[in-house]
């Protein structure tokens, strides 16, 4: 169907160029377009043409739109216009990245005597400066995972500290689900606010992790409670009270349930508005290259990514929370909305003539892409035989 319209549209085309009558209206429309046709470029590769320099080398084949350089390199424009090509690249590179594992020890002491009222203790990592803060316990930063171990000056510091380091907290649990939601997709590309839920989802899921990891420990040396810290103090309780009570590491449903939505209220209730800001941050790196048509909401595509991420040690996760996700869409600022508002219209505002194209065919269909890269390629045509430079 797709080519006999095709083949159509050029035969009647044809019949009007050799009509006298034809000649005035190919004119005309040459006239009309030629400008446009001119001055409008086309990204291809590493080149920039003009549309007109564009139709000229555009033909149909049985692969579809083929553009041919003066080179005889051939493009198929279908695949050029799916961004989805582009997406996925980018997370083959990321699947391929090989991690690397950084322990910064950071030396805890006392203040002097004329600083004891400004701050409890005095951190420092290695040879660098004296820190003004407590450093993160652990970072995840592309290919690198960074933990921090806490070395104090005594042993009654020491055993304060205890509970920041790996061993209690499982610090790199946390930062290495990090990377495997990176892995499973976190980067792809969606709307700003399902970016967004899929950002502070992120940083769920990786407490949960955490959370069984600690629980792993706890029954592994014999139920000692210091293996479960006060990062997860609802499940400490629950234990202390008896109101759970695991014998084995496999977990019952009550218990999954009693997890998930303890770790979702606690992030939300604690971390929220601390990560507001970073994870807004966070949406626009992963949204930096999106074009227009791939930052409109998928809403399949995000509960496919959520359904991985949150199956943690084989355990669906996503199951429990799902419903609860709008909690945070509901937490949205609206300034913040206005802002993604901003971005989405530039991004319309400055698409490349291949991305309009794909919005095209996003939009409207396949058919009304077929007949307008025919249709175009036909007034590439008349403009070469009839155009002011002819």
């Amino acid at each position: 169907m797709k080519n006999k319209l095709i083949k159509k549209i050029g035969f009647c085309t044809g019949i009007l160029l050799c009509s006298v009558s034809g000649i005035s209206i190919m004119r005309h429309i040459a006239q009309k377009h030629e400008q446009n046709f001119n001055q409008t470029k086309v990204v291809i590769d590493r080149d920039t043409l003009s549309i007109q320099e564009f139709y000229n080398n555009l033909s149909y084949t049985e692969k579809g739109w083929v553009y041919t350089k003066t080179n005889g390199q051939k493009y198929n424009i279908d695949s050029l216009c799916n961004y989805q090509n582009k997406e996925e690249q980018k997370q083959r590179v990321l699947n391929k990245i090989k991690l690397k594992k950084q322990i910064d020890t950071i030396y805890v002491s006392l203040p002097q005597q004329e600083y004891k009222n400004k701050q409890k203790y005095i951190y420092k990592n290695g040879n660098a400066d004296s820190l003004a803060n407590m450093p993160a316990m652990g970072n995840y930063n592309y290919d690198k995972i960074t933990i921090r171990e806490f070395k104090a000056e005594n042993p009654e510091i020491q055993k304060k500290l205890d509970i920041y380091n790996d061993k209690l907290n499982c610090t790199y649990d946390h930062e290495y689900q990090h990377f495997i939601n990176t892995q499973k997709g976190l980067r792809q590309w969606n709307s700003y606010a399902l970016k967004f839920i899929d950002c502070c989802m992120d940083e769920i899921s990786v407490n949960i992790k955490q959370c069984l990891k600690q629980r792993k420990n706890y029954l592994q040396n014999g139920k000692d409670i210091q293996y479960i810290t006060d990062r997860f103090k609802f499940y400490k309780e629950a234990l202390e009270t008896k109101q759970i009570n695991p014998q084995s590491e496999e977990i019952s449903q009550e218990e999954k349930k009693f997890i998930a939505h303890g770790v979702f209220d606690g992030w939300m209730k604690e971390k929220y508005n601390i990560y507001e800001k970073s994870e807004n941050s966070r949406v626009k790196y992963f949204l930096r290259d999106a074009p227009y048509i791939a930052v409109q909401a998928d809403h399949a595509k995000h509960q496919a990514l959520m359904k991985k991420m949150f199956t943690i040690d084989g355990i669906d996760f996503w199951s429990e929370i799902s419903e609860r996700e709008k909690e945070i869409l509901q937490r949205i600022p609206p300034e913040m909305t206005a802002e993604w508002a901003k971005l989405e219209q530039l991004k319309f505002s400055n698409m490349e003539y291949l991305e309009r194209m794909e919005c095209l065919k996003k939009t409207q269909g396949e058919n009304a892409y077929n007949q307008t890269l025919n249709r175009n390629k036909i007034i590439t045509r008349i403009i070469s035989t009839f155009g002011k430079s002819r």
